[in-house]
């Protein structure tokens, strides 16, 4: 599959035509096409995907080069029908701007214990999330945006649902940021949070 022009990409987003990320959420949070969402192919990429887009409508993915064939296929596969690629090395040299998302490290989560939210599936929360936070399920978010208020720190199991809330927040205009590693990181970097 061709990667499509700078131009079709920039007419997309004026069109309102969805873009999927699934670069590494590290990549993503530093530097992204605004409006774009992430769905790392790290995690529950056709989760996440199935979540945030309609299978039918038209999708721009954005890969690594190297994971190009198999962000498109791993689609293909779950149903969606009407895909295109793009490299994001054309749109940082384009110039045209790009996005970013704050993560905070998994060690000082403990300072934002009363703004987190856990983006965790019910059943994953149901076994283990930190005391005293809500759980707030992806599909939720997408279902009701409202339930995230700006300012926001989520969190999921290793930071790849709560990247792909975030951004997905991002599009609404609210900004919210995440922990870095999720949950994972917090048992390890965070002893002082009650689990």
């Amino acid at each position: 599959m061709q990667s499509i022009s700078v131009h079709k990409l920039e007419e997309a987003l004026e069109s309102g035509t969805s873009i999927l990320d699934c670069r590494p959420t590290s990549d993503f949070a530093s530097s992204h096409v605004p409006n774009s969402i992430s769905t790392s192919i790290n995690g529950f990429y056709e989760y996440m995907a199935t979540c945030l887009f309609d299978k039918k409508k038209p999708l721009i993915v954005i890969a690594e080069p190297s994971r190009k064939s198999e962000a498109i296929l791993r689609l293909d596969i779950d149903g969606f029908t009407n895909l295109s690629f793009f490299d994001f090395e054309k749109w940082k040299s384009s110039g045209n701007p790009t996005s970013s998302i704050v993560r905070f490290s998994a060690k000082n989560a403990t300072y934002h214990l009363e703004k987190m939210k856990d983006v965790s599936n019910a059943e994953d929360w149901e076994v283990l999330h930190v005391k005293g936070v809500s759980s707030v399920p992806l599909i939720d978010i997408v279902d009701n945006p409202d339930i995230i208020t700006e300012g926001d720190v989520l969190y999921c199991a290793q930071g790849h649902k709560s990247m792909a809330a975030a951004s997905f927040m991002a599009t609404k205009g609210v900004n919210v940021s995440d922990i870095l590693g999720g949950l994972s990181a917090m048992l390890v970097d965070a002893p002082d949070l009650e689990i």
